[in-house]
């Protein structure tokens, strides 16, 4: 459980990159993180952040989600893809409204190592930063937070706990793809929608074993490459394929709802 370093004991003193488009929200973040003798410098937009980072590299990002032009799914996956070492092994925490498990299991499966719902409170943030700052090398924490969301998107993908408890009476659940269908599926009178003609021949395989395989480990294992391997190539497809989420595309396939064409 996080906690802010009680009387005697010293936090660790981080530059923290504060990454919102709400003016208030970086102005009291800012604050909030200098009570703990944080360095704090701020950016309006994901564009700004990526050139920030360029100019000095923060030890942690604090980074929201829904901003116009560069959103902070794309801040985060050219920070990890980036090829200065220093820049892609920067700790980034997201702090969102994005609340959906699709959202918060995509940020721990994409390399952040903390994601924090908006409202958050000054001593939970502040308690996020430190732990996040005094909790070992960005690669731990990574690896850990993705092991985490792996291991949920595992339950879910068996069937089994529930991520969070929900009214039945309400009835299904809609997920965002459920109401805006991806820009280049084909609808077909069943209501699943076909894949793959902008996929590469090895991009087909892996749908394929995915929608038979148990798990996402099962089919790495067949296809002989390793589960992150997986994973990248996953990213890479959803963003062909106008899919917003891994977790939401593999659900979606494995529910026969996508069919892979070639």
């Amino acid at each position: 459980m996080m906690s802010l370093p009680s009387r005697g004991e010293e936090a660790a003193v981080a530059s923290v990159l504060v990454v919102d488009d709400e003016p208030d929200i970086r102005y009291l973040t800012q604050l909030q993180l200098e009570l703990d003798g944080h360095r704090v410098m701020t950016a309006a937009d994901g564009a700004e952040a990526l050139a920030a980072v360029q100019v000095e590299v923060p030890d942690v990002v604090l980074l929201d989600v829904m901003m116009p032009e560069v959103d902070g799914w794309s801040v985060l996956e050219q920070l990890k893809a980036h090829l200065d070492e220093q820049i892609s092994s920067v700790k980034v925490l997201m702090m969102t409204a994005l609340a959906a498990d699709d959202d918060r299991l995509r940020g721990g499966i994409e390399g952040a190592v903390r994601y924090l719902v908006k409202p958050v409170s000054s001593e939970q943030l502040r308690a996020a930063i430190a732990d996040v700052v005094a909790g070992g090398p960005e690669r731990d924490q990574r690896r850990k937070a993705q092991t985490g969301a792996l291991s949920e998107l595992a339950r879910i993908q068996r069937g089994g706990d529930a991520v969070a408890p929900r009214d039945e009476r309400a009835g299904p659940r809609l997920s965002r793809l459920e109401h805006a269908r991806p820009r280049d599926d084909h609808p077909t009178p069943d209501g699943a929608v076909h894949i793959g003609g902008d996929l590469t021949d090895k991009q087909r395989s892996l749908l394929r074993a995915l929608a038979t395989s148990p798990s996402v480990s099962a089919a790495a294992g067949d296809l002989g490459v390793s589960r992150s391997n997986v994973y990248a190539s996953l990213r890479r497809i959803i963003r062909k394929t106008g899919h917003e989420s891994v977790p939401e595309l593999l659900r979606r396939l494995r529910a026969g709802q996508v069919i892979v064409d070639g």
